[in-house]
C-alpha cells in the first residue's frame, strides 16, 4: 500500500485500531445475518397480497355480474309493464285495424325480448351463486392471513428488538471508532471489504495470511516486522500488520544478502 505525503510509519500505528473497527463490523454482520433469518413476516404479507388480489378480482367480476342482473330485472320490469299496457289497450280501447296490427307485433317483440331476459337472468344467477361463494372463501382466507401476519409480526418485533439495540449501540461504535482511523487508511480497508468482503485487515502472528491461507514471503515478512511501510497480501489484497513475535533472523538474511552484493561490487 503506496501513499503520498503521508507518515506510513504512523499508520501502521493505527492498524490494531482499525482491527477493531473490523471486529466491530464483523459483529454487525453477524447479527445482521441473525436478523435476516428471523421471519419478519414478508411471505406471509407475499401470501396476504395474493389472497387479497383474488378478493379483489372476484369481487370486480361480483358486482359486473350482480350489476348486469339489475339492469335486466329493470329492463324485465319495464317491458313487463309495457305488455300490461298494451294488452289493455288492445282488448280494452278496441283500437283500430292499424293500431291493433302494430300492438300486437310490440307484443311479439316485448315477449322474445323477455323470454331472452329470463334465459341471460337464469345463466347469471348461475354465476353468481359459485361467485359469491368464492368471495366468502377468499375473505376468509384473507382474514386468516390478517390474523396470522399480526401474530408473525408482533413475534419478530419482540425476537429482533435485542438485536437492533445492539446494532444500535455498534453503529456509534463504529462512528467513534472510524473517527480514530486515518481516512486514507480507512477508505482502503473500506475498498478491500466492498470487493471481495471481510477481512479487510488481518493480523499475522506467522508466516500465513490469514485472510486466503497464502504462505507470505520471507520478503513481506521482513517488511511487515521492519514496520516501515503498510503491507497487503500479496495474493488477496488484505491489509497485514505484525502481531507475532519478532524475528531477527529476518533482518540479518537481509543484511548478509546486501553484505554479499556490496562485496560483489568490491570485487568488480
Amino acid at each position: 500500500m503506496r501513499t503520498h505525503d503521508v507518515d506510513e510509519a504512523a499508520l501502521i500505528e493505527e492498524l490494531p485500531k482499525l482491527h477493531e473497527l473490523q471486529g466491530i463490523d464483523l459483529r454487525i454482520g453477524l447479527l445482521l445475518d441473525e436478523r435476516a433469518q428471523i421471519d419478519d413476516g414478508s411471505g406471509k404479507t407475499s401470501d396476504l397480497q395474493r389472497a387479497e388480489s383474488r378478493l379483489a378480482e372476484a369481487n370486480a367480476r361480483l358486482s359486473d355480474l350482480r350489476g348486469r342482473q339489475v339492469d335486466r330485472r329493470l329492463e324485465r320490469d319495464s317491458l313487463q309493464e309495457r305488455r300490461e299496457r298494451n294488452q289493455h289497450r288492445l282488448w280494452q280501447e278496441m283500437p283500430s285495424q292499424h293500431e291493433a296490427e302494430a300492438l300486437q307485433l310490440d307484443l311479439q317483440s316485448t315477449a322474445t325480448r323477455l323470454d331472452a331476459i329470463a334465459v341471460e337472468l337464469l345463466d347469471l344467477d348461475n354465476r353468481i351463486e359459485p361467485l359469491e361463494h368464492q368471495v366468502e372463501d377468499e375473505q376468509r382466507t384473507v382474514n386468516e392471513l390478517q390474523g396470522e401476519l399480526a401474530e408473525v409480526r408482533a413475534q419478530f418485533a419482540g425476537q429482533v428488538k435485542g438485536i437492533d439495540a445492539e446494532l444500535r449501540a455498534l453503529h456509534v461504535q463504529r462512528k467513534e471508532h472510524a473517527a480514530q482511523v486515518n481516512a486514507i487508511l480507512l477508505d482502503r480497508y473500506e475498498m478491500i471489504r466492498s470487493r471481495r468482503g471481510d477481512p479487510g485487515v488481518v493480523r499475522v502472528t506467522d508466516d500465513v495470511c490469514t485472510a486466503c491461507r497464502t504462505q507470505l514471503t520471507s520478503y513481506m515478512l521482513r517488511h511487515l516486522q521492519l514496520r516501515q511501510r503498510v503491507q497487503q497480501c500479496e495474493n488477496c489484497n488484505t491489509i497485514l500488520f505484525w502481531a507475532g513475535e519478532a524475528r531477527p533472523q529476518l533482518w540479518h538474511d537481509d543484511q548478509e544478502q546486501r553484505d554479499a552484493v556490496e562485496s560483489g561490487d568490491d570485487d568488480d
